[in-house]
């Protein structure tokens, strides 16, 4: 006999509209095996699990997560600190918290000598329990450019295909591009434009002959520019969106991935960062927020992703993007399905991120109605239950965050 579990009682989210009532959902073998009228389940004899006064939702879905780094002051000095194989336990464990948090579906945008992707698999395979996972591995940036401590640095259009092609290799689902400078990193400017648009629509071409998307970390509107004219699928952070360039996205189908949480963060703690990040942080804080609240209202399609492992911003706290969105303008319906659907199609995830008949059974329980109350599913101390391929994923005891150092940092 099949393993199944009938959920009744409450609302049902499917990630695709508002939340119902009346309806039971049926688990069969870690799949959603039917969302039917509670009517129709008259006969059945099977175990339930009573959902009254909640929500029964999807998983939460991440597009951009740094599973290598690990939230202080300083991650570029954390980093290069861990022994590789302390660095790969630390890898899993920062999965784990994710998904513990809530997010049944990630991916990781820039991680070191591909470790996250032996991570992906270890998960995939069923050795240890996680997010699924999608992984860009080594970020492609030019020479001294932002995330070189972290991937390949590129100079000309052969270097960028080169280098699609090793990540191809080592089993990379997707490719980040750095399209600009970065907050964290000393000596740039995030409005600067740093590889030329024809090496990055090289690298765009060449991964989409490999059947991979490109999002491009992209900040200020020149380099957003070439990113989306290079023919990128996604915009990373995207502090400075014109109208003009909001329209042009749109029209592509350009999603765009803000990365609300790696500011909010960062503001949060700007009196324990280097004097060049603070000063970063506040220049453009209010530049990216009012961007983000422009492409919402416009009509722009937003995927949620947090940034994770950047300065505060700690993995297991992923959810809480949702509330800044709603914060920042976005309906709290349109969040949802940001943080769900949306952003598991943009990772390629079609049978997750929605709760259809067929999909994997990747099941979050909040209290009352998230729609009414963002915070039920963005704060993840009010998560019931959560289920991942349909097995119950036990609640995290959360350890002390780690202490903030005040140096030279680089990342996000």
């Amino acid at each position: 006999m099949s393993d199944q579990l009938l959920f009744s009682g409450g609302r049902v989210f499917d990630g695709l509209s508002a939340p119902r009532d009346g309806l039971g959902v049926l688990v069969s073998d870690g799949r959603i095996a039917s969302v039917s009228p509670l009517a129709d389940f008259a006969g059945y004899a099977g175990p339930r699990h009573d959902t009254t006064g909640a929500t029964l939702m999807p998983g939460l879905v991440d597009a951009h997560v740094h599973l290598a780094l690990e939230a202080t002051g300083d991650v570029v000095t954390t980093l290069r600190q861990r022994p590789m194989g302390d660095l790969t336990l630390r890898l899993l464990e920062n999965a784990q918290a994710t998904l513990a948090g809530g997010v049944t579906a990630m991916r990781d945008l820039g991680g070191v000598e591909w470790l996250e992707i032996a991570v992906r698999d270890a998960i995939r395979a069923g050795r240890h329990q996680g997010p699924a996972m999608r992984c860009a591995g080594k970020v492609l940036t030019i020479t001294g450019g932002h995330g070189a401590w972290l991937g390949f640095e590129c100079d000309g259009e052969t270097d960028w295909l080169r280098a699609v092609r090793a990540n191809v290799k080592h089993g990379a689902d997707c490719i980040k591009l750095i399209a600009t400078g970065g907050v964290l990193t000393g000596g740039v400017d995030p409005m600067a434009p740093h590889p030329a648009q024809a090496e990055m629509a090289a690298a765009v071409g060449m991964a989409h002959d490999f059947g991979l998307k490109v999002t491009a970390h992209a900040q200020g509107a020149r380099g957003i520019a070439r990113a989306v004219a290079a023919g990128v699928d996604s915009i990373e952070h995207g502090f400075e969106l014109t109208d003009a360039q909001i329209a042009i996205m749109i029209d592509q189908g350009v999603r765009l991935v803000p990365t609300l949480s790696a500011m909010m963060a960062l503001l949060e703690m700007k009196d324990r960062l280097p004097a060049f990040v603070r000063d970063k942080a506040e220049r453009f804080g209010a530049m990216h927020f009012d961007s983000f609240g422009r492409f919402v209202a416009a009509g722009g399609v937003v995927a949620m992703g947090t940034d994770a492992g950047t300065p505060g911003n700690h993995h297991g706290e992923n959810a809480r993007e949702l509330g800044h969105m709603v914060t920042l303008g976005m309906d709290p319906l349109a969040a949802l399905k940001a943080g769900t659907s949306v952003a598991a199609d943009l990772l390629d995830f079609p049978h997750r991120g929605r709760i259809v008949a067929g999909a994997a059974a990747d099941l979050l329980l909040v209290p009352g109605d998230p729609v009414a109350d963002i915070q039920a599913a963005a704060d993840a101390a009010r998560h019931l239950s959560l289920w991942k391929d349909g097995v119950p994923v036990p609640r995290r005891q959360t350890p002390p965050p780690p202490a903030f150092t005040v140096a030279s940092a680089a990342g996000f």
